[in-house]
């Protein structure tokens, strides 16, 4: 008889930083919760009030949260954040609040921003593992995704030559401009925090 060869080990998910803070304790975990809606809160406010949809610095919050937590606490977060916007904090740009948000033309982009999140933290713990191209990959997806949600949403309401006119092209500088501020905060991030380089 012939010994069958054992299947390798899988490999195992990366943790990021603040998700390995997280695990420390509850109170930590609920800390880098509410930490993280203040940032997307307060991102939100930093807005070029462009019509339909202002343009905001909120898809990089979104994207480095979702890089530096990980799917399960970035989906926390960032449902937080849409569900006390709808109860009446003022926490959406230009400080709007309520349902009319989410119906509104920006309703596709908040969508994007908790698919995204997640999506970029999932990525992140199972694909890139601070490969920086691969990283770098996860969040221009991410970064997709918000827009193509966005948009599509804008595309039903509007039309597809006014959601790509009004809901996309402004956008795409930006958001290539935001990608690279997200690798570059993840990076020193996780560098000052001592995680070890990918090999």
């Amino acid at each position: 008889m012939t010994a069958t060869a054992s299947p390798p080990p899988a490999a195992a998910p990366f943790r990021p930083v603040f998700a390995r803070l997280a695990e420390h304790t509850p109170a930590w975990s609920a800390a880098v919760v509410v930490v993280s809606v203040a940032l997307i809160a307060w991102a939100a406010q930093l807005s070029i009030p462009v019509e339909p949809v202002p343009i905001t610095l909120q898809s990089y919050a979104v994207l480095a949260i979702g890089a530096l937590l990980g799917s399960r606490l970035a989906l926390l977060a960032l449902v937080a954040y849409v569900g006390l916007g709808l109860s009446g904090l003022h926490l959406f740009a230009g400080g709007r609040t309520g349902l009319d948000v989410l119906l509104g033309p920006s309703g596709g982009f908040l969508i994007g921003f908790i698919v995204a999140a997640v999506l970029v933290g999932r990525l992140q713990e199972s694909w890139a593992k601070m490969n920086v191209v691969r990283l770098f990959g996860a969040i221009l997806l991410g970064h997709a995704v918000i827009m193509a949600l966005g948009a599509g949403w804008l595309a039903w309401q509007k039309g597809l030559a006014f959601a790509i006119d009004k809901g996309t092209l402004p956008f795409l500088p930006g958001a290539v401009i935001k990608s690279i501020a997200v690798l570059a905060t993840v990076i020193v991030v996780e560098r000052l925090a001592g995680t070890p380089r990918p090999r």
